[in-house]
């Protein structure tokens, strides 16, 4: 049985919450919806929209879930 992520049930706002500011800097490529557009996005949408390939959200994925930009 495989572990829930840390951030399951979490919106994007929650998360980004728990982490520093300068996440939201990092570049987005074109096509991706803004942080604001995504804030009540849960993750698991997130992790969906990411592996349909939806333009940006492998990269929002990865920004949320890297520890390096943690608080």
């Amino acid at each position: 049985m495989t572990q829930p992520h840390r951030f399951s049930g979490m919106t994007v706002a929650e998360i980004l919450r728990l982490k520093k500011a300068s996440v939201r800097n990092a570049p987005l490529e074109a096509g991706s919806p803004t942080w604001e557009e995504i804030e009540g996005l849960a993750w698991e949408e997130i992790s969906l929209m990411a592996a349909q390939s939806l333009p940006g959200y492998k990269t929002i994925r990865k920004l949320l879930s890297d520890r390096r930009f943690d608080r």
